[in-house]
């Protein structure tokens, strides 16, 4: 009797441990079950996470490539004459928009002075009166001047030439630079001088030499150059006088564009300054190019 009752309680145990497995088997198998689940549906947000930014990118690089065809447009527009389709080097805008593809572009253009201390430039000069510092010729005010302290006399070795240097804040092409003289000082206007320009303010290079200039405000053109850091005036001699040179307004004129791509609501806007005739510039490869 002892035996059978020994092997009905082993038969009892045994059921026990295969029930107590079959639990087991069948938690862990519930816990697989929500893990994978998990996995599963994290992997189905980051692909929906994916797919918007997928989107999202579309627009947004469809709105960077209208901001740029908007900057060719107004380089464009500066560089062609009016007699041939564009609005001439001199052409402003305080917004012309056009439409492009699924969205539209908006150019801002404005004359922009590169030598001015609001843009960004600063002034020296090999030598300066008090009162009248070279930062006076790049302060947007004619009426204020920078005046050498010595005139320059070609024949007189300890009066040498007269020099005012500008630091753009960027490097730049430039073609056109101007002076203006003040009122009543026709005696220290630049008589014979030299434009030049320099990457590293070490070197310079000679754009404009002129001989024999009478006049109180002039505009010199050259050949574009770019990388432009550095742009001198040097005075060898002046028109008269006991004095030195006197510059009120120094300019290095170009243009300045903010184009504005816009894809549904999504909008990106770029910003170039730009030399207008220039033939050699486009908005992709200036270095100048910035985002706003």
């Amino acid at each position: 009797m002892s035996g059978k009752r020994e092997s009905k309680l082993s038969d009892e145990r045994r059921i026990k441990i295969i029930s107590g497995q079959k639990g087991v088997i069948l938690v862990t198998t519930f816990i697989i079950m929500i893990l994978l689940t998990a996995i599963a549906a994290a992997f189905l947000y980051m692909n929906s996470v994916q797919t918007l930014n997928i989107g999202y990118d579309i627009p947004d690089s469809q709105a960077v490539w209208l901001a740029e065809a908007g900057l060719q447009k107004a380089i464009w527009n500066l560089k062609t004459p009016t007699g041939s389709g564009g609005q001439g080097e001199d052409w402003t805008t305080s917004g012309t928009a056009e439409n492009l593809g699924a969205g539209s572009y908006n150019m801002v253009v404005a004359r922009w002075d590169f030598c001015l201390a609001t843009n960004g430039s600063s002034a020296s000069a090999s030598s300066a009166l008090a009162g009248n510092p070279a930062s006076s010729a790049i302060d947007g005010n004619d009426t204020t001047y920078w005046e050498s302290a010595t005139k320059p006399t070609p024949d007189e070795p300890d009066k040498p030439p007269q020099e005012i240097i500008i630091t753009f804040p960027y490097p730049l092409a430039i073609n056109k630079v101007r002076f203006l003289v003040p009122s009543g000082s026709s005696q220290q206007a630049p008589k014979d001088y030299t434009w030049e320009v320099s990457s590293d303010g070490i070197t310079y290079t000679i754009v404009v030499s002129v001989q024999n200039s009478s006049a109180m405000s002039v505009t010199n053109t050259f050949s574009a150059v770019s990388n432009v850091n550095f742009l001198k005036l040097r005075v060898t001699k002046i028109n008269g006088g006991s004095i030195g040179v006197r510059i009120a307004t120094l300019e290095a004129i170009g243009s300045k564009i903010n184009s504005t791509g816009t894809v549904n609501t999504l909008t990106r806007q770029v910003q170039q300054t730009v030399v207008a005739d220039d033939a050699t510039q486009t908005a992709s490869n200036e270095i100048d190019w910035t985002e706003v």
